[in-house]
């Protein structure tokens, strides 16, 4: 399948898997050139193993990114 189809049936922005996709994050995926483009082509088994493999996200949530500004905020008295 192509990523844009494994990014809809992961319910994940294409963004996100094309990211994941440059890093080398998704097991099995390929890259295909055809004339001047690149298509990565996903194995149907990333999706069914997809809970086993996903990355974490780059970025702290709200709730951690606060807890750490509160700290650091106290540290600087």
């Amino acid at each position: 399948m192509t990523a844009g189809e494994f990014a809809r049936q992961i319910k994940k922005p294409y963004t996100t898997v094309a990211t994941w996709l440059r890093k080398g994050q998704v097991p099995g995926a390929v890259p295909q050139t055809i004339g001047d483009f690149r298509i990565w082509m996903v194995p149907e088994s990333a999706v069914e193993t997809f809970p086993q493999w996903q990355p974490k996200p780059g970025r702290p949530t709200k709730e951690v990114a606060t807890k750490h500004a509160k700290k650091s905020k106290k540290g600087a008295k």
